[in-house]
């Protein structure tokens, strides 16, 4: 069999799944508010609020780990597409989503430290207030820009 007929077996294709996967793990360091920041996610632990009345930043940092978590789920499926031999008419589409996938993290993280989200209070939906930019959160969503340029480039 010849390897240029394997689906995703191109190293841009686990480079940019190692990307994908890296914000997942990197925000670890922000659990902890270190000197990055906390990152997307750094409001979610270490509070004793109860959930009705938790504050914007947490319901960011909920909804950051999910898409944090989806990323991770995504990456993974880039680094084992090959293995799984999947067609090769599934690569475009598979791209195509990564790169809407970093879409939807780019346009929340820019409406999280701008505008504000809408989240649940006590009173009904609020606007809530902006979120703090952090080197952390830079370094996220510079892995998952970094990994969407890979599969921007295979798109080509």
């Amino acid at each position: 069999m010849d390897s240029g007929a394997v689906a995703f077996s191109k190293p841009q294709v686990r480079w940019a799944g190692a990307l994908f996967m890296a914000p997942f793990f990197l925000q670890l360091l922000g659990l902890g508010n270190t000197l990055l920041g906390g990152g997307l996610c750094g409001e979610l632990f270490g509070n004793e609020t109860p959930l009705g009345l938790q504050g914007a930043g947490f319901w960011y940092a909920v909804l950051f780990m999910m898409l944090l978590g989806f990323q991770l789920m995504y990456g993974g499926f880039l680094l084992l597409a090959k293995l799984l031999e999947m067609p090769a008419s599934m690569e475009p589409g598979t791209y195509k989503g990564g790169l809407w996938l970093v879409g939807l993290v780019t346009l929340l993280f820019v409406l999280t430290r701008t505008t504000g989200l809408p989240y649940p209070s006590p009173q009904g939906f609020a606007l809530g207030d902006t979120a703090p930019v952090d080197p952390l959160s830079l370094i996220l969503l510079g892995c998952s820009w970094a990994g969407g340029f890979l599969l921007w480039r295979l798109l080509k």
